[in-house]
């Protein structure tokens, strides 16, 4: 098997173990890992376009969505589908690529990579917080390290399918 089926065959290992673990443990993780990780975005109001809104994103080829809202000064997962407001939708590759800047979202989007569908201004203020994290400092060192490496190698591998100049 060559690395680019290989990296194509992760998300089918991904999405049957995904239908195993309830909605409940993973809309719990992911609110806590969110939360962590853009504290200090949340206290200095950074996520405020939010608040009042539902985002859905969607990890297209696992079959992942996550449906977020802002109450407070807290993410909040919600429990089952809800009509959101927009909608971001990729398959994991490309969300990998985008988080650690190999891929601007703009380039994703133009190649029908990354879908933003319903509030076009909620859309475009998720599209440009995304394209500032700084992932290297918002995960452990190793954890990013590993994220690094393997962005690395999608993008040397899938490169060509996203039309990276």
């Amino acid at each position: 098997m060559n690395t680019t089926n290989w990296v194509s065959s992760i998300p089918k290992l991904i999405r049957p173990i995904n239908k195993l673990i309830p909605s409940q443990f993973i809309n719990f993780g992911s609110e806590k890992l969110l939360n962590l990780l853009f504290k200090e975005e949340i206290s200095s109001g950074e996520l405020n376009f939010i608040s009042g809104n539902i985002i859905e994103i969607k990890v297209k080829d696992i079959d992942l969505s996550l449906f977020l809202t802002l109450k407070g000064n807290q993410l909040k997962s919600l429990k089952g589908l809800a009509e959101a407001d927009v909608k971001l939708s990729a398959d994991a590759d490309a969300l990998l690529l985008l988080i650690y800047g190999k891929v601007d979202p703009d380039t994703l989007f133009f190649n029908r990579k990354l879908m933003v569908k319903g509030n076009t201004e909620l859309g475009l203020h998720l599209k440009n917080f995304l394209d500032t994290i700084e992932v290297n400092q918002k995960l452990p060192r190793a954890l990013y390290l590993i994220g690094e490496r393997f962005s690395d190698f999608i993008y040397k591998e899938k490169g060509e399918t996203i039309q990276i100049s």
